[in-house]
């Protein structure tokens, strides 16, 4: 009898998602894709500048006593 049980439940699973529709896909325009990737490059770019920036001011501290403010 518990073997009927699980066979049963096993055909009512298998009807369970029988009227519903897939769902439809959205459609993303080009101007959402490409306002996207600008922002993602703009972070990029505002990151490696950061770096930079950074890079600068620790070489300038490091090297602060030895350059000569003075040459012509």
């Amino acid at each position: 009898m518990g073997h009927r049980r699980f066979f049963l439940s096993l055909n009512s699973l298998s009807g369970y998602n029988v009227r519903v529709n897939a769902p439809a896909p959205s459609k993303t325009s080009v101007e959402e894709k490409h306002s996207h990737r600008h922002t993602q490059y703009a972070a990029e770019a505002s990151g490696l500048l950061v770096i930079a920036v950074l890079l600068l001011i620790l070489e300038l501290v490091r090297y602060w006593q030895y350059i000569q403010w003075s040459a012509r």
